[in-house]
């Protein structure tokens, strides 16, 4: 089977995305979205979201950022098969997009 670049874009945004929110426990800096505009992006809550999960606490995690490792351990898998093409990106950003705004929603209970 021939190596595309494509194929490792996926796992390098899993691994970019998974070590960001494991820095941000270090370091959280605020989201810049939800300062300025009072809603919560669908990254809100990823590091105190890693922070739990390196602990072993599960479902604090969920409660933190409930996409952050499913779509983590989705982009890993995705990664392995073949290249991507536009149509897995634009389903891709619009999960991450319908739960920017569901997260918002009033009756939502999750952060």
């Amino acid at each position: 089977m021939k190596f595309h670049p494509t194929t490792a874009l996926p796992v390098l945004a899993a691994l970019g995305m998974l070590l960001g929110a494991g820095a941000a426990t270090l370091w959280a800096p605020g989201c810049p979205v939800r300062e300025m505009t009072g809603l919560k992006c669908p990254g809100c809550g990823s590091g105190r979201a890693m922070a739990a999960l390196l602990q072993g606490d599960v479902m604090a995690m969920m409660y933190w950022n409930a996409l952050l490792v499913p779509l983590a351990m989705f982009l890993m898998a995705a990664g392995f098969c073949q290249p991507w093409r536009w149509h897995g990106w634009l389903a891709l950003g619009a999960v991450v997009t319908l739960f920017g705004m569901v997260r918002n929603l009033p009756f939502y209970l999750l952060y």
